[in-house]
């Protein structure tokens, strides 16, 4: 496909820089604990997700907020470097850059702090309408302040924008997102809290049918519940129920699995394929992802990817 066909896609989200460490244990107010394999990496929700459709070859802007910063300008020539666009990514001296601190247990379990900066002070204001004029698919998820993320959408919306929310981290009583929205992408404990219900309960595919179903009525146009080694499920507004199951391989790290798939589902839907083959084309960029250790490492470009398809298909 030559760029000239391609559509404009823009993420307004999140950047953060990661901090991660290893602990057989968390210490106690007062303690101090010896810890093991530190590492600093990229992330946030919209800078995953960004990258995850750059790499596929989508044309790709990133809109956020950073620190006035070292780690807020080495975001963003990350961002440069992986062919995301970022004439709108702004500056503030007002508080740091957004950043996460992960603690990892021998188990590979996580637990994780974040402390937004930045990213809370993107307000609607910052939302430039020429930007969201010039994109064809605009990209959110809820890393940001609610009523930012709500003027975003409905611009979009006004513009006949297709508008992908990716509901995470999720919270209930979002209607007034899905009303704007045209495809929602929660994972299965995503679509649990914006139903109201616990999110640690588990689904069966009937459950998860009807509960998709439901958030339908509340305006979107397609509803796609990313489901682990489940697959997705896709149900929309005509009336489609579609099963994808997810392709079989060794699990070695499941972060970022759900913004690679948001991703690609952009990418793919801006080379013109239907929802069905979208779909179909991010349960093959999340299971590859999820091969792999960190996020933004472990984003397959485009001839990684078609080589992956090809040995499952074998």
């Amino acid at each position: 496909m030559h760029n000239n066909e391609q559509k404009q896609i823009l993420v307004i989200g999140s950047y953060n820089v990661g901090f991660t460490c290893h602990t057989s244990r968390m210490p106690v107010w007062g303690e101090t604990l010896l810890g093991s394999g530190f590492s600093v990496s990229d992330g946030g929700k919209g800078a995953n997700q960004a990258v995850a459709a750059a790499r596929l070859g989508g044309k790709v802007s990133f809109l956020g907020k950073v620190g006035d910063d070292d780690y807020g300008k080495a975001g963003v020539l990350m961002l440069q470097r992986e062919g995301v666009c970022t004439d709108d990514v702004l500056y503030t001296d007002a508080a740091k850059t957004g950043v996460g601190f992960v603690f990892l247990n021998e188990h590979g379990e996580n637990c994780i702090i974040v402390d937004p900066g930045a990213n809370h002070l993107l307000s609607p204001d910052d939302l430039k309408k020429s930007s969201i004029e010039e994109a064809d698919i605009v990209v959110f998820q809820l890393e940001n302040r609610v009523e930012t993320i709500e003027q975003g959408m409905r611009l979009g919306k006004e513009l006949g924008k297709t508008v992908i929310l990716n509901p995470a981290p999720a919270k209930p009583e979002l209607d007034h997102l899905l009303q704007l929205a045209t495809i929602v992408t929660p994972n299965e404990s995503e679509l649990l809290i914006l139903s109201g219900l616990d999110p640690s309960r588990s689904l069966s595919s009937e459950e998860c049918r009807d509960l998709a179903l439901a958030l339908l009525q509340k305006g979107p146009e397609a509803v796609i519940v990313t489901r682990g080694e489940n697959g997705a499920l896709l149900v929309t507004k005509d009336g489609q129920t579609a099963q994808f199951a997810a392709p079989k391989v060794d699990v070695v790290d499941t972060t970022g699995a759900g913004d690679s798939f948001t991703g690609a589902l952009s990418v793919a839907i801006s080379e013109g394929k239907s929802l069905q083959e979208a779909v179909q084309f991010a349960c093959s960029v999340g299971a590859f992802c999820v091969t792999k250790k960190d996020v933004i490492p472990a984003l397959p470009t485009r001839s990684e990817l078609t080589s992956f398809i090809a040995t499952l298909q074998r």
